[in-house]
């Protein structure tokens, strides 16, 4: 089994290559993100923790609503954290600070935080329960969490085709065990770090788009998974995989779900 520190770095070094394309495949991420922060319960949020912050959409949401005075963007990825930089990196009466690391090792002061919200990146964090209690330690108390992530039940058109695709990419069709979370769960991280749910809820969307629109998406949040590209291999696979999408596409092209996993918490004051 690969080390904890390995999967991080593989999965930064995935995000760092295909940062510069993020914001423009997963428009719904930004979206979603807008809709947590829209549901964090109102407060003056003055220093706030951007836990897997990207490129900075969820940031960006959060000074549109509550102005904070202060921003802490963690990330293990250098190139998504580029990005943030360039975007959000000098916003006049915001302090910005970020730093590259992952949840676990996060250097930043216990119970200083007012709000932290992960959006899109709790999935990846392979050991969730320690991830919850490390952004629950960095809360004040009283303060707030609001986490965004892959919901259990999506992407089932998708998973149905790459299992009938040869050779089985048994990675990629583990991750997907793996990252989906579903209500339960979410509340048991939570709970079991010391934090008190406000909300939890599922959203199901269903998507139609063009198997080219999917397929950079997938590249984009998951190459580090699905492999490089353009070696004959992995290219001969992503071919048959595209043939099999346009095989079950409709006449809105390809369809498929997607379950979003919205959470809200408070640290007991």
């Amino acid at each position: 089994m690969p080390s904890m520190s390995s999967h991080r770095d593989l999965v930064a070094s995935g995000f760092s290559e295909t940062a510069s394309d993020y914001d423009g495949a997963v428009r719904f991420n930004i979206e979603g993100a807008q809709r947590l922060v829209m549901a964090i319960p109102p407060g003056d949020y003055n220093d706030v923790l951007d836990v897997g912050c990207g490129t900075g959409w969820a940031t960006q949401a959060l000074i549109d609503r509550f102005s904070p005075a202060r921003v802490t963007g963690v990330d293990p990825s250098e190139g998504m954290l580029e990005q943030f930089e360039a975007k959000l990196g000098a916003i006049d009466g915001i302090d910005v600070a970020l730093v590259q690391a992952g949840v676990e090792d996060m250097p930043v002061a216990e119970a200083s935080f007012d709000l932290a919200i992960c959006s899109m990146a709790y999935h990846w964090f392979p050991r969730r329960w320690d991830a919850a209690k490390a952004i629950a330690q960095a809360l004040k108390p009283g303060g707030v969490v609001a986490i965004l992530c892959s919901g259990k039940g999506g992407e089932q058109a998708y998973r149905d085709v790459i299992a009938d695709v040869e050779p089985i990419n048994y990675a990629w069709l583990g991750a997907f065990d793996g990252n989906l979370r579903d209500i339960p769960e979410m509340e048991g991280y939570l709970v079991a770090a010391g934090l008190d749910p406000i909300d939890i809820w599922m959203e199901r969307r269903v998507r139609h788009t063009t198997v080219e629109a999917y397929m950079e998406r997938m590249r984009v949040v998951a190459g580090h998974i699905i492999g490089d590209p353009s070696e004959p291999e992995i290219a001969d696979w992503l071919s048959q995989v595209e043939e099999k999408m346009r095989e079950r596409s409709g006449s809105r092209g390809w369809t498929y779900d997607f379950m979003k996993l919205f959470a809200t918490a408070r640290k007991p004051a």
